[in-house]
């Protein structure tokens, strides 16, 4: 067998294997209709009123997407010294994404610094964007007519690449409907949505020592809170994340289509890199669930993609020398990346990585090039550190710590907290998965499930393993692919370096979640990897149509299980007003709905401590209720050296009235290794409270009047 024929065999086994060990973990459920059987003939004025509400939804992103890419392209064009929206060899794609999110992070730094001055209102947030649109007038019209030009572009989509992009549109139509329904999914509720939610409350942005999340950085809560505040609901905050994921793909998309096709508009691509990418980065399941929840995830995946299209110019073989304007640009995004979550230190460490290699090629001597190295990595740092000073502004005035909870402690923080928090000492290392950490992307394709333990997300069979095929393809690749695959291997092996280390030595390192700042070189290294399957000279395996076959077929169960969970999830009966909002809120939370609504017949005023729940959201306004976030309201103080006596003293000392026992949660962490001999005497306080004022059909949930 000739090499040729060799290669083409391995990639063919590769297609074949993959998707193969994906669907065995992943099945697949081919009926759709029944996830729709109970949807009924609407209510035609009461349709038409929910619709009504779902645009009031939707105008605060409208509004605020429009304000951050001319906000953005003031900035960009600003930094570049051009005085105009045309940056060079960009696509018009990766303009108004890079525009769109840098706008949008610089818009919620500025929200944050009116809600420390106690300003945290719709008069001052709206008074705000109205100022910025207007100083950015002529720039956000500009920024809107390239949008509308790159949505007219899509009549042009080639016939052989229609079917790929109506996947992309109804995938992204899809998770947008979604994105309306009320908040329910986990991490939302226990603390993406009660940072916006007090602050609005208060009028303010305020320590909260009750729940660590709200002492991070936060530089997509503060938009929900923006969002938010124009018409009081809350259902507003998801477009918001769904927009971050738009902007992350047209990011991925443009890139794809500046090296492997001459076009300036992405979508008109040929031979379809570009749709083709963005279709098979879609198919990670758990990311599609992602924009239609209010988290933040999706933000760092823009914000990583952003960086790998600013690095692509600045290190274009036909430039000579590095253009520092570009650095400059670099340190924004990672400075805005570090303002949405910590774990994006990885992207900054490969930030360092790709400074290696591309700063100071052209100087001739070593003390040369290391000056340069270390004045553009200065100049990343420092632009970086300038951006994210707001949130460490935030972290040190609130929480004594510019980095909390790391590094300095701070408010209610101490090291049985840090311990419980990190997890450190369960990665896959001390509990004997070598082999996940060693193929830690083949493990997380195969083995990682949405809500389970380990990594605990679906990232789809293609976007972690496709880019092996690189090892296929390589040698029929054109200069510009290549140039395209290095500056993506640059990016992910030292994002891959990093999670590794994260899952070799921390519980919750191992999510597949916190790594998402690779996800855009995942992705960008697939789509070259599969654009080079159709390089390989070969008249008997046309194997680039066969891969194109077989990822379409995973497209299709893509799509019917995106359309059933839009049945299961009720959208179109929410949508159609057939269900209200507690009968969402049931679907999705279950008794916790029904718990929240019993606690809002307690005198108003009253303050309930949660053992073993951390959800805190959609608690009633009249009452005040207290989380566990770390599940050690109770092993905390044992540990503290207090009796249970003293426990329950100290929660009547800090204003309690009440105590709401989780029992489904204290069933989950009775068994922690960690805290075996205090969640033993869990049984003692549970005593002690006496007997129950109310209690859920099931069981889950105890509320108790705490004893005088």
């Amino acid at each position: 067998m000739n090499p040729t024929n060799r290669r083409m065999l391995i990639a063919l086994l590769l297609l074949i294997f993959v998707p193969l060990s994906y669907y065995g973990t992943h099945p697949v459920d081919l009926d759709v209709l029944q996830a729709f059987s109970q949807l009924l003939l609407p209510d035609l004025p009461l349709a038409l009123g929910n619709l009504a509400n779902a645009l009031l939804d939707l105008l605060p992103l409208v509004i605020l997407a429009g304000v951050g890419g001319g906000l953005g392209r003031v900035i960009i064009s600003w930094i570049l010294n051009r005085g105009q929206s045309e940056h060079s060899d960009w696509t018009r794609a990766e303009r108004l994404a890079l525009e769109g999110m840098v706008g949008l992070g610089l818009l919620s730094s500025l929200a944050l610094l009116v809600g420390l001055s106690g300003q945290f209102n719709r008069v001052t947030l709206w008074g705000g964007v109205a100022l910025v649109a207007v100083l950015s007038g002529h720039s956000l019209l500009s920024w809107l007519r390239d949008a509308a030009a790159l949505l007219r572009t899509i009549r042009y989509t080639e016939k052989s690449t229609l079917l790929v992009a109506i996947f992309v549109v109804l995938m992204l139509a899809l998770a947008l409907i979604h994105a309306l329904i009320p908040p329910v999914a986990f991490d939302a509720v226990n603390y993406h949505l009660v940072g916006p939610a007090r602050y609005l409350g208060a009028g303010a942005v305020q320590a909260h020592a009750d729940n660590h999340f709200l002492g991070f950085p936060q530089g997509v809560e503060i938009l929900y809170g923006v969002a938010i505040s124009l018409f009081g609901r809350d259902t507003a905050a998801a477009p918001l994340h769904w927009w971050f994921g738009v902007l992350a793909l047209l990011a991925i998309g443009g890139l794809i289509n500046r090296y492997l096709h001459t076009s300036t508009a992405w979508w008109t691509v040929s031979p379809s890199a570009a749709w083709w990418t963005v279709a098979l980065t879609m198919t990670a399941w758990s990311l599609w669930l992602l924009f239609g929840w209010p988290y933040v995830d999706l933000a760092i995946v823009a914000y990583s993609a952003g960086v790998l299209i600013v690095a692509a110019r600045a290190s274009s073989q036909e430039r000579s020398a590095i253009d520092y304007r570009l650095l400059a640009i670099l340190g924004l995004l990672l400075g805005l990346a570090v303002g949405v979550k910590y774990t994006t230190a990885g992207l900054a460490l490969a930030l360092g990585v790709w400074l290696l290699f591309n700063v100071g090629r052209s100087e001739t001597t070593w003390t040369q090039r290391l000056r340069r190295w270390l004045y553009a990595g200065l100049l990343i740092g420092g632009v970086a550190a300038l951006t994210f000073l707001p949130w460490a502004l935030k972290g040190a005035l609130l929480y004594q710590n510019p980095v909390y909870p790391f590094l300095f402690g701070g408010l209610n923080w101490d090291s049985l907290r840090s311990t419980t928090f990190s997890t450190a000492g369960q990665g896959l290392l001390s509990t004997g998965n070598l082999g996940q950490l060693i193929a830690l992307p083949l493990a997380a394709t195969i083995q990682g499930i949405e809500k389970t333990e380990g990594f605990g997300f679906t990232i789809g069979p293609w976007v972690l393993v496709l880019p092996l095929l690189l090892l296929v393809s390589w040698n029929w690749l054109d200069s510009r692919a290549k140039a395209l695959a290095r500056l993506g291997l640059t990016f992910a092996l030292p994002a891959l370096l990093f999670w590794m280390g994260m899952a070799a030595t921390s519980g919750i390192g191992v999510q597949t979640r916190l790594a998402l700042f690779g996800l855009p070189a995942a992705a960008v290294l697939s789509g070259v990897a599969l654009y080079g399957l159709g390089r390989i000279p070969s008249k008997r395996l046309p194997i680039q149509g066969i891969a194109h076959g077989i990822i379409g077929l995973t497209l299709v169960f893509t799509l019917l299980g995106a359309l059933q969970e839009t049945g299961r999830d009720a959208v179109l009966p929410w949508l159609t007003g057939q269900l209200d909002r507690d009968a969402m809120l049931d679907r999705g939370l279950g008794v916790y709905a029904a718990m929240q609504r019993e606690l809002a017949t307690l005198p108003a005023g009253s303050q309930v401590r949660f053992l073993y729940e951390s959800k805190s959201y959609h608690c009633p306004a009249t009452i005040t209720c207290v989380p566990d976030i770390l599940f050690d309201y109770w092993v905390r103080p044992l540990r503290q050296g207090l009796t249970t006596e003293a426990v329950i003293e100290s929660w009547r000392a800090a204003g309690d009235d009440y105590v709401l026992v989780f029992q489904v949660g204290y069933d989950f962490w009775k068994t922690d290794p960690r805290f075996l001999t205090e969640n033993a005497r869990f049984p003692e306080v549970v005593q002690e409270l006496g007997t129950p004022l109310w209690s859920d059909p099931v069981g889950a949930y105890q509320l108790y009047r705490l004893p005088a």
